[in-house]
Formats: structure tokens, C-alpha cells, sequence
């Protein structure tokens, strides 16, 4: 009998500096979400250039953009603020990977920072600190503890007839219009790409997740669904869709 074959995702990686070496880097706990949940993943680092690209995609079956701490430049969303936290080579290629997969409809999916680039991507804008905005403090919590780090912090409100609601039924979660959520993040969607539909909010009214209609999987999520996923509800269901999608 042949071994089924997993779908291969490519996750974006951060170019950084450590002890004055230049490095790649992603966290581990991205690469095992989509290890648990049946993927093959494969780091794509920021040095890839734009002639590389479609060589890339034709290769991945899905793309994950992860977290960082690092903020999308202001100059890709037309910001006149200062960013001390730019890592502009991860900018180019994460901008260039989503509009070209959307082009061809491979499925993505962005988490935090990710999130933030899908939205830039497609035309939206960010507010640098929503906690001076309005909003909430969504920034993460200084503890070292991990388990209180990446702890439930505050709810998010699922929209009504989103991909999201769909989910949630398929689930037997027909009753559940909300559940909890992580938070690690200072900036936020200021306004939504004209094309995204969104699909959970923050009490507060922040967008914490969105979709684009009639694409086979593209979800933008705020918060941190990688951290502990296989013991998280939501986030099961989050990367079981996102693997199915990239296996077909």
C-alpha cells in the first residue's frame, strides 16, 4: 500500500541578528502545528527572490505566514509613523508569496504578523498601537511562563454565515458564537482590504480574523493558534481545514 502523501507548506522565515551573525528564523511551534496536523513543512527563507517565486509555489501545496516580533514596514500601507521593529526582506517576500497565491489558490493561512501582511497585501492598512486607538491592551502578557504568555486572554465573536460559523456547525458547535483566545500583539487592522470578509471580532470591536470569500483556504487570525493546537478546540479546526485544503 503507498503512503499517503502530505501536503508540503511552506512557512516564511524572519531574517534576524544574533551575536552579530545574520540568521534565519521561525519558531518551532509553528512548524509542529503543521506537523500534528498531517502537513510537511518547509522553511522558505526571506532571500528568496522574486524570479524564484513561481519555482516556490510550484512546490507548496499551502503557505503559512507566522508570527514576529517585527511589525510590517509603514511605507507598504502608505503609515507616516516610525517602526523600530522592520524586517523589510520578510515584508517583500511575504507581500509577493500572498497576492501570487491568490492568483492561484493555494491555500494560506496568517498568524499575527501573517495576519497583518495579508491585510497590507491586499490593500488594508494597520494601526501601529490599537491600545492608543480605542481599543483594548492586546499586547502580550512580560511573564517568562509560557503557559501564561500564550494564556486566554480575552474572547473573540464569531461573525454570523463566515467560513468561521461554518466550521463551528460542522463541529456540533451550532450554539457557540464565541470562544477564547490568546493575545501577543501591540498593531492591528486599521482598515480591512476591501476584499477580506471578516470573521471574528475582539469585545472591544478589533478585528481578529478574516477570510477571502470564494478562495479555497485564506484565514487571517490575530491571535496565537499554534501554541498547544493539538489541546485547543478552535485551533483544531483551524489546521485540520488548513491541511485538508492544501492535501486536495
Amino acid at each position: 500500500m503507498s503512503e499517503i502523501r502530505k501536503p508540503i507548506i511552506g512557512l516564511v522565515s524572519c531574517k534576524k541578528e544574533l551575536a552579530g551573525y545574520q540568521i534565519q528564523s521561525l519558531n518551532e511551534f509553528y512548524i509542529d502545528a503543521v506537523k500534528d496536523f498531517g502537513g510537511t513543512p518547509i522553511v522558505l527563507p526571506s532571500a528568496i527572490e522574486d524570479n524564484e517565486l513561481h519555482r516556490v509555489l510550484s512546490v507548496c501545496d499551502g503557505l503559512l505566514f507566522p508570527g514576529s516580533h517585527s511589525n510590517v514596514a509603514p511605507h507598504r500601507y502608505d503609515g507616516d509613523h516610525e517602526e523600530p521593529k522592520k524586517d523589510e526582506m520578510r515584508d517583500e517576500l511575504a507581500i509577493a508569496l500572498i497576492r501570487k497565491a491568490v492568483d492561484m489558490d493555494i491555500p494560506c493561512l496568517g498568524i499575527c504578523r501573517g495576519f497583518q501582511e495579508m491585510n497590507v497585501a491586499l490593500g488594508g492598512s494597520l494601526d501601529p498601537a490599537v491600545h492608543e486607538s480605542g481599543y483594548d491592551d492586546h499586547r502580550e502578557n512580560p511573564s517568562k511562563d509560557f503557559a501564561e504568555k500564550y494564556g486566554p486572554a480575552h474572547p473573540v465573536v464569531v461573525e454570523k454565515e463566515g467560513v468561521f460559523a461554518k466550521w463551528l456547525s460542522q463541529e456540533q458547535w451550532q450554539n457557540q458564537q464565541s470562544f477564547e483566545v490568546n493575545t501577543l500583539h501591540n498593531q492591528g487592522v486599521k482598515q480591512l482590504a476591501p476584499t477580506l470578509k471578516v470573521e471574528a471580532r475582539a469585545p472591544d470591536g478589533l478585528i481578529e480574523a478574516f477570510s477571502l470569500p470564494n478562495h479555497k483556504y485564506f484565514v487571517g487570525v490575530q491571535w496565537h493558534p499554534e501554541w498547544q493546537a493539538k489541546h485547543n478546540h478552535f485551533s483544531q479546526v483551524l489546521f485540520k481545514e488548513f491541511i485538508m485544503s492544501a492535501s486536495q
